[in-house]
């Protein structure tokens, strides 16, 4: 039997305490997002490293605006790597699954989340593009 989300958060608070049971919700949420935004009908459902970040940074600035950053830096979720270390728990209880390939360091290079996630409020453009 699957335990369920709220279950497997507990255990992953309780084993990685850097990161807040906000800090999983957001990121099933953001998955959802992500995969609205770039999973269409003739292509996988897979998501990469990048669509996933780009894709649930998209959706921290719809939700929490201009206060997104320090709203994810409150929950644990500082960078890129956070995200990665965030996502690969979850891989860990079994919540997301993941392709052949896929790594955590997939995450490390990934555009600045500060710089993300303040740019549309300095004047700047956001990176929120998949090449």
């Amino acid at each position: 039997m699957q335990q369920s989300f709220e279950k497997a958060v507990e255990i992953l608070v309780e084993r990685y305490p850097q990161y807040a049971e906000e800090a999983y919700e957001f990121m099933r949420a953001g998955l959802d997002a992500a995969s609205d935004k770039f999973c269409k009908e003739d292509k996988s459902p897979h998501l990469s490293a990048r669509e996933l970040y780009l894709g649930a940074c998209a959706y921290a600035l719809e939700e929490y605006g201009p206060l997104a950053a320090k709203v994810l830096d409150f929950w644990g979720l500082k960078s890129s790597s956070d995200f990665g270390r965030v996502v690969y728990n979850l891989i860990e209880v079994g919540v997301f699954g993941k392709q052949k390939g896929d790594t955590p360091e997939q995450f490390d290079e990934l555009p600045d989340l500060q710089q993300i996630l303040n740019a549309p409020y300095i004047g700047d453009r956001s990176p929120l593009t998949v090449e």
